[in-house]
């Protein structure tokens, strides 16, 4: 995938994560989708950063925010698996 694409998919993640309220997991959210955008950006290492979110997003009452998170961070863990 090109890295276009996968900041698209980036944004999107962090444009739900904006949507969150401000309790302490949304916020435990927010930062770690920053955190894995940082590394993406960087060139670290995301997967650590991407099971991070998935415990946070995991957290969060269920609804379709949640759903809609857990898809755009499965999203991104594929398209970084992609050669």
């Amino acid at each position: 995938m090109d890295r276009g694409e996968l900041k698209q998919l980036f944004d999107s993640l962090q444009r739900y994560a904006g949507w969150l309220d401000r309790d302490r997991t949304s916020v435990m959210v927010r930062t770690a989708v920053q955190a894995l955008g940082t590394a993406m950006d960087t060139g670290g290492d995301p997967s650590p950063l991407l099971q991070t979110l998935d415990t946070n997003i995991a957290r969060l009452p269920s609804g379709e925010l949640r759903k809609m998170l857990r898809v755009g961070a499965g999203e991104i863990r594929r398209a970084l698996a992609e050669p």
